[in-house]
């Protein structure tokens, strides 16, 4: 096991998720973001450092089925899972970190919403964009969220990066185009402030 699957399985094993700092009792922005892309219940979903969100709940409750949930951490799929019920069954669940991921099909909606920004190596962010690549259909969007420049600096323990659309853009490379973003105030558990950016991507015109 790596210092970073470590490190996110402990997290998840030793604290109640609902009071760590990304805890989202409602994925607002994430489904504001999905009716913006027009998403249909009828796409393919991979939902990429999960962790024990919501959002999946909400994609069953409007009838998407199609749904993969990838998390480094074991512990929180199997939150997701029992949470789910009757219903836990309907998910693919896949414990893998997303740097190594390789799943050898393609998905209409790629979503992170907290994974990215933790990537402060130049290498893992390359592989992060090559994994993106390889699992973004022809027509699909990715929806990554992220610190923004005036967020935080660190979560978790852990150093992050921030970006403001520029930034993205540039680690993104020529293939890959930023089609649109918003910025929305995450308040945590405890009463904090974080502001997150929230990027559409999608393939740039003949990549």
């Amino acid at each position: 096991m790596t210092q970073r699957e470590q490190h996110w399985e402990k997290v998840y094993q030793s604290r109640d998720h609902r009071e760590v700092g990304w805890y989202q009792e409602s994925p607002g922005v994430s489904l504001r973001l999905f009716d913006l892309i027009g998403a249909l219940p009828g796409q393919s979903v991979i939902e990429v450092g999960c962790g024990a969100s919501a959002l999946v709940d909400q994609l069953l409750e409007r009838g998407f089925k199609k749904i993969t949930l990838v998390d480094i951490s074991e512990k929180a799929l199997s939150i997701v899972r029992e949470r789910l019920g009757e219903r836990g069954d309907i998910p693919d669940y896949r414990v893998v970190d997303v740097t190594r991921l390789a799943l050898g099909q393609s998905f209409d909606i790629w979503h992170d919403r907290a994974v990215f920004h933790f990537l402060v190596d130049a290498q893992d962010r390359q592989k992060y964009v090559a994994a993106l690549k390889q699992h973004l259909a022809p027509e699909g969007r990715a929806i990554i969220g992220t610190f923004s420049l005036h967020g935080p600096k660190s979560c978790s323990g852990l150093p992050v990066e921030r970006y403001d659309e520029e930034k993205i853009q540039d680690v993104l490379g020529k293939d890959l185009l930023v089609l649109d973003f918003l910025t929305d105030m995450h308040l945590t558990p405890a009463g904090g402030e974080q502001e997150y950016n929230y990027f559409i991507i999608g393939w740039r015109a003949g990549a």
